[in-house]
């Protein structure tokens, strides 16, 4: 079974996104801030990240060089040009 880590602060959406995955049957990793994220990671190696940008802690533009060849796809409401291209330049 394919894992994926729901990296998102917002609960009602880390919560939906929980359930649609568990549907379509992906087992999932949560956690709510850049810093917890990094805990998690250390623990354990998903095959997909989902990210948010604007993160307690360290935000996710912080957090995308540590994540090595794990595949990202950034959700965050985050909607400007510059931050796009800056999270494609760090590893989204």
């Amino acid at each position: 079974m394919k894992t994926i880590a729901i990296i998102e602060d917002d609960q009602p959406i880390g919560d939906l996104l929980e359930e649609a995955l568990g549907q379509a049957g992906y087992a999932t990793l949560r956690a709510y801030s850049g810093t917890e994220a990094q805990y998690l990671l250390e623990r354990a190696k998903p095959d997909l990240i989902l990210l948010d940008l604007m993160l307690p802690g360290l935000t996710g533009e912080e957090l995308l060089p540590c994540l090595g060849e794990i595949p990202v796809i950034v959700v965050s409401a985050k909607v400007g040009v510059d931050d796009k291209v800056n999270a494609l330049l760090t590893g989204a």
